[in-house]
């Protein structure tokens, strides 16, 4: 059986990205890539992003069976599924609490795309209504909105916030760039603006 040493690597430099970057603390959030047809790794539950090693890493098939490794996948991995069956075109998801687009998430408001770059990149950022984490009904609601090809990253009422990229790199790209939008507008609005 294929190791997939090289994507395991990728995935462990994009968690030790995101916690340097503030994206996540702790052992919240997950992350997961596109292996081969039917085949993803993903990110266990309980082990933070910073202390995560390529061998705590998870392969998943699209039913959500561990196929190699031990441990618990994340307990947001049906959300993770259905997007990738809705959307052939994504090779990655993360998925954090990032403080600042947290706090809209919070607010159950859509992070309003200030500057030039976050509306062209990002485009449409729906916000996806509360529901239990982890539960069908998230990963619904994640497979609608995300159903619709423009939609790259969406805000989680009352949990944070999701993006999909082409690859791991393009997901957490998207994902800094909505953070960085939402902090943008919290502090132009302290600036008298907005």
């Amino acid at each position: 059986m294929a190791t997939w040493a090289e994507e395991r690597r990728e995935l462990i430099r994009i968690c030790r990205r995101a916690f340097l970057a503030g994206m996540q603390v702790s052992s919240g959030g997950n992350i997961s890539m596109r292996l081969e047809e039917g085949l993803f790794l993903v990110k266990p539950s309980g082990i933070s992003l910073f202390d995560l090693r390529g061998e705590d890493l998870l392969v998943v098939d699209r039913s959500g069976r561990v196929i190699e490794g031990s441990g618990r996948p994340t307990r947001d991995l049906r959300s993770h599924l259905n997007l990738y069956k809705a959307r052939e075109d994504v090779g990655g998801i993360v998925h954090y609490h990032s403080p600042f687009a947290t706090a809209y998430a919070v607010r159950g408001e859509a992070i309003p795309l200030e500057t030039v770059h976050s509306r062209r990149i990002l485009g449409a950022v729906p916000v996806i209504p509360p529901v239990e984490d982890g539960s069908d009904a998230m990963a619904d609601w994640v497979e609608r909105a995300f159903s619709n090809p423009g939609v790259r990253a969406a805000i989680l009422s009352g949990h944070g916030i999701i993006a999909a990229g082409s690859d791991l790199r393009s997901a957490e790209n998207l994902a800094e760039l909505l953070e960085e939008s939402a902090k943008i507008a919290i502090l132009s609005r302290f600036a008298g603006r907005g």
